[in-house]
């Protein structure tokens, strides 16, 4: 029983800590350091020394990815090696991010050490594997960001903890120069920590889904390098990695502009993650060695010669494991309704119809394949879009009548280990709309909804969306009313008659911004792809 008692008293000493210690209780305060960009303090609350951080607003700072970043540190399972932090807020002006951590007395920048090299050499690489065993990329990790004091060594800078989906390309590069900082401390550390980083990203790729908007950007940027434009060009390979992290077009294409630009390191760095993805690819491997050859790095070219044979490191799946793969997926390759929704379970890569119809989206409808929050799928039956968005998106919902669709969708969300997916087995109609999405996907099935609800449908979509909805369906004439008489609860022809899209226009811009109308892929001439954007 005193053992429970301890435990209980040192919970309660820590909730009553997490109370005081915050930004509102600062009493007192005395400047350290004064930089361009923050402010240090040494302040007290209730007799307890602690450092506190003013990060001032600049050109170069937004302040939505600080805060995502230290709720990312927030939420760490296990923060070993990293300050410790008690409170942070932006201000209420906008103007500064305030940050109330621990106060590190005695410790010393790392760069300075002398003795124990090895030893903060070791620490400081576990704090780098723990983190990255988290999904989170420490951004801005160069020698600043490490203090030192006996055999102690801790992270002090949390700035930018990024997600694997938040990272951006510019981060990439930023995080590569870091690291490049603490080779010149220790360069046996820095390759330990670039070959983590590596391993870790490998494993982030294979969860990434085939992205037919990026394949189009990196079309649209090789074009543009023929004209010389590079800036533009530049634009249309971020944009492409942006969408598809494991974008290996786009990391060799950017490589070629920083070897030309003469940051040859990087171009070195952005070509190794091409041909991580690509091992086999002989374009990215004959710009990697020459790449290699003007830095006269011959014992990197040696490794290379050596492991041209080697295969990429896919995923090896037990004889039972492939066997259920192989059969979920001639399951869905032989559904009978709707045949044209098959695609590849490992790479999400469309197939047959599918393949077709995606092409038309990409060119009438790109919004479809960018990032959202919450993802709903209106008759959603395979889950080709439902398992696409589900790789980066909060949550995403697929509502679809069929049970066996639904079956199938479970196990291919459980096969890609998705645990955000979540169906409803109804219509529309039956689904309880107590939620928001900022992007809702109903493909062939507005005539349905029209059915049940009649003009009143734009209204019940507009209770649900906050963001964009895109349709593809068909919108007067007889193809419609055969189309609607699918639905068993069909029976208002007068209703039907009143459908024509000069109608859906005048009923639809009462809650929606409409963005474009086009063909649609599936029929040009019945069916139509509509944006529309929440009021």
């Amino acid at each position: 029983m005193k053992y429970i008692d301890d435990i209980d008293m040192k919970i309660t000493r820590e909730n009553n800590l997490s109370r005081i210690l915050t930004i509102d209780n600062i009493k007192e305060k005395t400047l350290l350091k004064n930089n361009p960009t923050s402010s240090i303090y040494k302040v007290r609350i209730n007799d307890i020394t602690l450092a506190y951080k003013v990060i001032k607003k600049n050109d170069n700072i937004d302040f939505r990815y600080t805060l995502k970043s230290y709720e990312n540190y927030s939420n760490m399972k296990n923060t070993d090696g990293m300050v410790k932090v008690y409170d942070y807020r932006i201000t209420e002006e906008g103007d500064k991010f305030e940050v109330l951590m621990e106060y590190l007395e005695g410790y010393n920048d790392v760069a300075e050490v002398e003795e124990n090299k090895q030893l903060y050499t070791e620490k400081i690489y576990n704090i780098f594997n723990n983190i990255l065993n988290q999904n989170i990329i420490p951004v801005d990790s160069g020698l600043a960001n490490f203090l030192v004091k006996d055999q102690d060594v801790k992270m002090i800078d949390l700035d930018f903890l990024l997600k694997w989906e938040e990272v951006t390309f510019f981060n990439i590069i930023w995080f590569i120069t870091r690291v490049d900082e603490i080779k010149s401390w220790s360069i046996d550390l820095g390759h330990k920590i670039n070959d983590l980083f590596y391993n870790y990203m490998g494993k982030y790729f294979d969860t990434i889904p085939y992205n037919p908007l990026a394949e189009k950007y990196v079309e649209e940027g090789e074009k543009l390098l023929l004209e010389q434009r590079v800036g533009d060009a530049f634009k249309c390979f971020v944009k492409a990695f942006e969408l598809k992290p494991n974008c290996s077009d786009a990391f060799n294409n950017l490589a070629v502009i920083y070897w030309d630009r003469n940051e040859i390191e990087i171009s070195e760095k952005l070509l190794e993650f091409s041909l991580k993805i690509e091992p086999d690819n002989k374009v990215y491997l004959e710009n990697y060695m020459e790449v290699l050859a003007h830095q006269k790095k011959h014992e990197k070219i040696i490794n290379v010669i050596n492991n041209t044979t080697k295969k990429k490191n896919i995923k090896n799946y037990d004889k039972v494991k492939q066997e259920e793969l192989l059969l979920l997926q001639e399951e869905i390759d032989k559904y009978s309704y709707p045949s044209n929704y098959s695609y590849d379970i490992q790479s999400l890569q469309p197939k047959g119809s599918l393949k077709e119809r995606v092409k038309y989206f990409v060119k009438y409808s790109p919004d479809l394949f960018e990032p959202c929050n919450k993802f709903l799928s209106v008759g959603s039956s395979l889950g080709y879009m439902l398992l696409f968005h589900a790789y980066r998106a909060k949550k995403c919902v697929g509502i679809e009548p069929d049970h066996k669709a639904n079956d199938i969708v479970k196990r291919v969300a459980a096969f890609r280990n998705l645990k955000n997916v979540e169906l409803f087995q109804g219509t529309f109609k039956d689904y309880p709309k107590n939620d928001h999405f900022d992007l809702i996907w109903m493909g062939n099935v507005f005539q349905y909804m029209y059915v049940d609800y009649g003009w009143q449908v734009a209204e019940e979509l507009a209770k649900i969306s906050c963001g964009k909805c895109i349709i593809e369906a068909p919108f007067e004439g007889e193809f419609l009313k055969k189309q609607a008489h699918l639905n068993s609860n069909w029976k208002n022809e007068s209703l039907m008659n009143e459908y024509k899209f000069k109608r859906f226009e005048y009923e639809i811009k009462k809650y929606f911004d409409i963005k474009s109308v086009n063909p649609s892929g599936t029929d040009p001439v019945n069916r139509l792809i509509v944006v529309l954007e929440r009021k």
